[in-house]
């Protein structure tokens, strides 16, 4: 009895440490740092990378159709510029120049359906920007004046950009990710 006990213990064990490893991998090998922090990571989605395989997996295990390498480079961040994670009871202020797409998106993840009073995204047609082409997002639960963008989460959230890709290497190279600096909490 215990020779059988102690076989179903270890099928258990690797398993659960089965599971645990693909799931790590899944989220280090799918993505690259990006940045001067290294706080934002960019999916290698594109056939032929050794990611790939993982970067497909973290959209499908979030229920999400990973998008075309063609037509979009996808970044996220879960922290901010001094590696704190984000928390939807912070305010952050997202600062960047001009992004160079002639599209992108940033939104605020994981969404929330019972939550339908947030404004998890705001795109590239939505945003106002200072006449030297720079922008400023903030993050926050309560309405803040200028772009804001309201989590649909309570706890830990993440954001994601996507960057519309106009075909050339100059997106990829001369892209300079928004720092994400921490106001309050």
């Amino acid at each position: 009895m215990s020779r059988i006990l102690t076989k179903l213990i270890l099928v258990i064990c690797g398993l659960v440490f089965g599971w645990a490893s693909a799931l790590y991998s899944i989220d280090t090998l799918g993505s690259t740092a990006v940045g001067d922090t290294g706080s934002w990571r960019k999916w290698e989605i594109a056939p032929g990378t050794s990611g790939n395989t993982y970067a497909v997996a973290h959209f499908l295990l979030n229920g999400k159709v990973p998008p075309a390498q063609s037509l979009f480079r996808v970044y996220s961040n879960a922290r901010d510029d001094e590696g704190g994670l984000l928390r939807s009871d912070c305010v952050y202020a997202l600062s960047a120049g001009e992004l160079g797409s002639r599209w992108w998106s940033l939104s605020v993840l994981p969404f929330s359906d019972a939550d339908t009073q947030s404004t998890a995204v705001i795109t590239s047609d939505e945003i106002v920007r200072a006449s030297d082409g720079s922008m400023i997002v903030s993050v926050a639960r309560h309405p803040i004046p200028g772009n804001w963008v309201r989590p649909a989460t309570d706890g830990n959230m993440e954001i994601q950009l996507f960057v519309a890709n106009d075909g050339s290497s100059k997106i990829a190279s001369d892209l300079s990710l928004p720092t994400v600096q921490r106001v309050g909490c």
